[in-house]
């Protein structure tokens, strides 16, 4: 009898792991990041690093995603992009208290192992290049990294990446919505530059980034806001430069290729005061003056575009994010405004925080001389 009782005890401890085992495993789901790398996470994530793209990610998970941040590199905002930094810890204090992981070859990967993640979400390529060979001291750890990408600027890379971040954080059906909604305000340049015939004008357009009169700050050739140039169906004069992120460019060369159209980026600086300052609380009245000021650079009274008042500038932070879509809609009503005279980036970047983001659009983002 007590043979049968033990049995009949043992048959039910080895039952009852069994289920353990099968509803532990229920409780993991495994996704596909956008590096084809399989990742299993937890179904229910709650503790959460990130080291770049916060506001996609909040984009997706809304206010509840905060308190789930245990680490994140500071200095995607802070000195960065202070404007960003103080409207968001502004509006969430406890990011104030959250600890820093460093930021990319200064990725501390000890510190992110001491706050024991559910999961780690990283950029590729921007932070893979230095990660790749800690990753193993992640899986020792039973950690599991994902990576998404915003840095390749194309829709598809856009969707996938947003879809992930729903995919790993259980809100699928709003990180679609948030897909969607992108894919929609991008098609609307896609569409209407294809309607350009081959002999269209392509306008000459020169792209700088703001660091005052004073100062040539760097271009891009093929990359970031220089790809967007060709994409908007404009001529870059930098495209043969090199192939570098950013590149350097000649007074001179500016002056030879005389731009039809001059667009800035612009955003907060704390080493420079006369630039044009764009984002977060930015004054109107003072981003242009900082703007009209590059009309008395040396040489430059005599561009087409300063002498036809076609000077503008965008947020710098309008590349590379899920709202990017008003950069890129900016630039193409600014190089082709016969073809974008109905659409209204400002309006539409103001539709996608109201719908999806944790805190109010304020300030400035795009401006330029002329009005349009």
């Amino acid at each position: 009898m007590k043979r049968k009782l033990f049995a009949m005890l043992l048959a039910l401890a080895l039952l009852l792991s069994l289920l353990g085992c099968a509803m532990a495993e229920a409780e993991m789901i495994t996704v596909t990041d956008v590096l084809g790398r399989e990742v299993t996470v937890k179904k229910d994530v709650q503790r959460v690093v990130i080291t770049f793209n916060i506001e996609e990610y909040l984009a997706v998970t809304g206010v509840e995603g905060v308190d789930k941040i245990v680490g994140y590199s500071h200095a995607y905002w802070q000195g960065r992009r202070e404007d960003a930094w103080g409207t968001y810890t502004t509006a969430f204090p406890q990011l104030l208290e959250t600890p820093d992981v460093g930021y990319n070859d200064d990725i501390n990967v000890e510190a992110i192992l001491a706050l024991n993640p559910d999961v780690v979400l990283m950029s590729a390529p921007v932070n893979y290049t230095f990660m790749e060979t800690q990753l193993e001291k992640f899986d020792a750890a039973g950690i599991p990294v994902a990576f998404f990408n915003f840095h390749a600027q194309t829709l598809e890379m856009h969707r996938a990446s947003m879809l992930l971040l729903g995919q790993i954080m259980g809100n699928e059906s709003r990180a679609a919505e948030i897909a969607d909604f992108y894919e929609e305000q991008m098609n609307l340049v896609y569409d209407r530059i294809a309607t350009l015939g081959e002999d269209a004008h392509r306008p000459n357009v020169y792209m700088e980034f703001s660091m005052g009169p004073g100062t040539f700050g760097n271009t891009w050739s093929t990359r970031m806001w220089g790809a967007l140039i060709g994409q908007c169906g404009g001529t870059n004069i930098a495209a043969d430069l090199g192939d570098a992120n950013s590149v350097e460019i000649a007074p001179e060369q500016v002056i030879a290729a005389d731009p039809e159209l001059i667009i800035f980026t612009a955003s907060p600086r704390t080493d420079v005061s006369d630039n044009v300052v764009l984002g977060y609380g930015a004054d109107a009245d003072a981003a242009k003056a900082a703007l009209k000021s590059y009309e008395s650079r040396t040489g430059w009274s005599s561009l087409s575009a300063v002498q036809n008042g076609k000077l503008s500038a965008v947020y710098h932070d309008l590349s590379r994010h899920i709202f990017d879509f008003a950069g890129t809609q900016f630039i193409a009503k600014q190089i082709h405004p016969e073809l974008f005279g109905d659409v209204d980036p400002v309006a539409n970047l103001e539709s996608f925080f109201e719908k999806y983001m944790p805190v109010e659009l304020e300030g400035v983002w795009l401006i330029s001389l002329d009005g349009e």
